[in-house]
């Protein structure tokens, strides 16, 4: 016959593993594990789309290209996340010559400038603003040439669709 202290050790033994086992498996990642974005709507202003989680569900909206007067280009890209509610402006997968880009936000008439987020990019890198977001408002992405100043902006996207 098992003599009762050393059942219930055993027994004790195995059941402290549970807890243990238990933390182990929530640390990994289910298939189609949904990743929360760290921000919505306004609330994403003047953040990273990367730290934000906002670029998972992003998509291009609109594109441009700015060039230079020695026949360099700058593509840029209009980004938007339905997930956050909010935008950004990147640089294209294409050339890129030394250059401003922005995002800019408008209220609904587009008289007024609500917020401009800006990143300047050297030759041959490649970069993105920091966000805009909420609804309601006209959102567009504009590249400016470093050495000309030539500029060009995407058409606006309304934020409530």
């Amino acid at each position: 016959m098992t003599d009762f202290r050393s059942w219930n050790t055993g027994r004790l033994a195995r059941l402290a593993l549970v807890p243990a086992a238990a933390a182990v498996i929530s640390l990994v990642p289910l298939g189609g594990t949904a990743y929360a974005a760290g921000c919505k709507g306004t609330a994403c202003e003047n953040k990273g789309p990367v730290a934000m989680v906002c670029d998972k569900d992003a998509r291009t909206v609109a594109s441009g290209e700015v060039y230079s007067s020695q026949g360099g280009r700058t593509d840029y890209e209009l980004r938007w996340s339905n997930t956050c509610w909010a935008g950004w402006a990147r640089t294209g997968s294409g050339s890129v010559y030394a250059s401003t880009i922005s995002i800019e936000k408008w209220n609904p008439d587009r008289t007024v400038l609500v917020s401009r987020r800006t990143v300047t990019v050297k030759n041959g890198q490649h970069d993105w603003t920091n966000m805009v977001g909420g609804k309601g408002y006209m959102v567009r992405a504009c590249a400016k040439e470093a050495n000309t100043g030539r500029s060009t902006c995407t058409g606006f996207l309304g934020t409530d669709s």
